[in-house]
């Protein structure tokens, strides 16, 4: 079900994906066509070392399953289902209640992440299954596994493996506190074991960027990034109770209490000299998700926040499955139903935030899945059959709608071999027309590689390869002028300004031209010139 009401909602512009689905799919591209990160293109992105997974499973993907969206596709929406499959399981082992699991694996479901964000929702079910395993019997197969998941999620982006790597370490500490020397054997294993896991990695990174200069790139981009996206909570506004705002800060309140009460609930267990106290690896397990659960929170959190409440869900509604399981170690039957009440209200609150937020009432009907079994399988076909004609091998008007007008131009206005540079928010146009970014640098936005060195080792690729046009989108120009100037220079010396595509009657993207470029020919639809 969690894979239909995904997959059935695609389809329509762009595939039904975001367009920046498209900045890893420009990059998978580039390593189906032989090329990696580092090596071949920048990427302090956090995604860098070999092998980078992010672009990397979507490579392998296309390679089983074809070239086309449906491929990414099946992966995404796929590896997100089965998440949420895992959160399930781990929910009813927590809570021992149908309800609760239902009910959290429902919350996990409607704050409907990202599909270019699976690898955020995977990695901490995978990472939480893990602290689970290890908190209830720490033999080294589960300890390899934990070392193998936690350098898979790094390797994904590196901040997922600090997340899961911070929550093993705790779970395992927890566990024996009171035989220290065992408590940190298991632990010296699993970091020895990650270590030994992410060495090629560390390896590749020395040899290609160096270890030092990569962290201080990875450091500069994060920082970006937080400067970017800093968080500004408004007030709530009691005049319009459901807003969008209100239900956007009840649910940002709601994942901080979760961990709030958890704390409150295992510190008052351990504190009390009545009743049973939590076992070991109930103990472990807690504080393993407590110590996920605040990091994602304080990670993942930031501005655009409906958007970002499905990457760190996972963590939420397990803690609060958690809390539900130990209220049989109260004695007080009120208390005991207070520890069950509580969490089980936290998450009705963000299932009914979520479902308004994430529009889930509209997902449903446009899938199917509100009407009958009929028309889900009906909506299944036709999503399948629409996502594997895309990118089209042969361009039709049909298809050239939009931000595609520029797609088409440059599939048919420009060789296989040609490269395209690509100015603001226009990876989608790559993707769609087959042809890698120039400069081997995918990003020339959000103020990543600004930096002098960055942009010369940009321009010294730029001028070894064939790059006959330049995509800009027009709202971008400014920006880039002043950010990148030693390239922005650079095409003012070689390009020139060959006209704007419109989209919906109004200029997108502006189009230059190499100056030393002959064009074979004028495209009939837009009157740009032609390469090829």
């Amino acid at each position: 079900m969690a894979f239909l009401f995904r997959f059935n909602a695609l389809g329509s512009s762009l595939g039904g994906f975001d367009n920046d689905h498209f900045i890893y799919l420009v990059r998978a591209d580039s390593l189906l066509a032989g090329e990696q990160p580092l090596r071949d293109f920048a990427d302090a992105e956090l995604r860098g070392a070999w092998p980078a997974l992010t672009y990397a499973v979507s490579a392998w993907a296309q390679q089983l399953g074809g070239r086309t969206l449906l491929s990414e596709a099946y992966l995404a929406v796929g590896l997100l289902a089965l998440a949420h499959a895992l959160v399930f399981v781990l929910a009813l082992d927590l809570s021992r209640r149908w309800s609760v699991a239902l009910v959290a694996t429902a919350v996990a479901v409607t704050t409907v992440p990202k599909l270019y964000n699976y690898p955020k929702v995977l990695a901490l079910a995978l990472g939480l299954w893990l602290v689970r395993a290890s908190a209830l019997r720490p033999t080294p197969v589960r300890l390899g596994l934990a070392a193998l998941v936690t350098a898979a999620a790094g390797l994904f982006r590196h901040d997922l493996g600090i997340y899961v790597a911070g929550a093993v370490i705790a779970a395992l500490l927890a566990r024996d506190p009171d035989r220290w020397r065992l408590a940190a054997r298991h632990a010296a294993v699993y970091v020895a074991l990650t270590v030994v896991c992410l060495l090629p990695s560390a390896v590749w990174i020395q040899v290609y960027e160096g270890l030092p200069q990569y962290v201080r790139d990875a450091a500069a981009t994060v920082a970006a990034e937080q400067a970017r996206t800093n968080l500004r909570l408004p007030p709530l506004d009691p005049s319009a109770p459901f807003a969008r705002s209100n239900l956007e800060v009840v649910t940002y309140y709601v994942f901080w209490a979760v961990p709030v009460v958890a704390g409150a609930v295992l510190l008052g267990r351990l504190a009390s000299r009545h009743g049973p106290r939590p076992t070991r690896d109930a103990r472990a397990t807690a504080i393993g998700l407590l110590v996920m659960t605040v990091f994602v929170n304080m990670s993942f959190l930031r501005a655009n926040l409906a958007e970002r409440f499905g990457d760190g869900v996972v963590a939420v509604v397990l803690l609060a499955a958690w809390v539900a399981g130990a209220a049989p170690l109260w004695t007080s039957t009120i208390v005991r139903r207070t520890v069950v009440a509580a969490p089980i209200a936290l998450l009705v609150v963000a299932l009914g935030t979520s479902s308004v937020l994430s529009e889930v009432a509209r997902e449903l009907d446009t899938g199917g899945l509100s009407d009958s079994w009929e028309e889900t399988v009906r909506r299944y076909r036709a999503v399948r059959d629409e996502l594997a004609r895309v990118p089209p091998a042969v361009w039709t008007d049909a298809d050239a709608v939009g931000t595609l007008r520029a797609a088409r131009y440059v599939a048919e206005c420009t060789g296989p071999d040609d490269r395209v540079l690509g100015i603001g928010p226009v990876h989608e146009i790559h993707v769609f027309a087959r042809r890698r970014f120039a400069a081997g640098q995918a990003m020339f936005k959000l103020s990543l590689y600004t930096s002098e060195a960055f942009q010369r080792r940009a321009l010294e690729r730029l001028s070894r390869e064939s790059v006959p046009v330049v995509i800009a989108d027009i709202e971008e120009l400014g920006y880039f002028d002043e950010q990148y100037p030693l390239v922005s220079r650079y095409l003012a010396a070689r390009y020139r300004d060959a006209g704007v595509i419109t989209v919906d009657d109004r200029p997108r993207f502006r189009v230059l031209v190499a100056v030393d470029r002959k064009a074979a020919r004028m495209d009939a639809r837009l009157g740009l010139p032609c390469f090829v």
